[in-house]
């Protein structure tokens, strides 16, 4: 039996950020090194060794009946999910004094990996006929999240997609 769509979204949103590669700017600043689905983060734990990171974490689900359909189809089903994307580079700006000469670079590594993330993501708003919409409603993007050692975001956002009841 196929996993359910949610992880098969989870799966595919990884994907999509495990593809990038770095270019220069044109297209991507940086690769990252490593992409995972988790189940919350420990900033404290946060490993610089690893290198770039996207963190993949599902939030809450809604699942709301369209259809009543007929007993071979089993009517359909919209469902909502929400997920979270921790965006993670070591930095060496780190410990910037906000005064000093390179204090912008935190604040430029971080929409670096905002402006890498959103191409990805915007590249096929269906991952791949998966969902309706990889963005219901808005995504928001939160910079201010502080990590010692690391330039980090978080973008939360909603997708939208639908199955047959007896199919989620």
């Amino acid at each position: 039996m196929a996993e359910s769509l949610h992880n098969q979204i989870a799966d595919a949103l990884k994907a999509r950020l495990g593809a990038i590669a770095r270019d220069g700017g044109a297209t991507y600043w940086y690769t990252p090194d490593r992409v995972a689905r988790v189940q919350g983060y420990d900033m404290l734990s946060a490993d610089p060794t690893v290198g770039m990171a996207y963190l993949v974490r599902a939030g809450e689900e809604r699942h709301a009946e369209e259809s009543t359909g007929d007993a071979a189809s089993g009517g359909g089903v919209r469902a909502e999910a929400e997920f979270w994307v921790l965006m993670l580079r070591p930095t060496a700006a780190a410990d910037e004094n906000p005064f000093g000469a390179d204090a912008s670079t935190k604040a430029i590594e971080q929409d670096r990996m905002v402006r890498d993330f959103l191409r990805a993501l915007w590249l096929d708003v269906t991952l791949g006929g998966l969902v309706q919409n990889v963005v219901d409603g808005s995504l928001v993007i939160d910079r201010d999240i502080e990590v010692r050692g690391w330039a980090a975001a978080e973008a939360r956002f909603t997708i939208v997609y639908s199955y047959l009841s007896r199919i989620p």
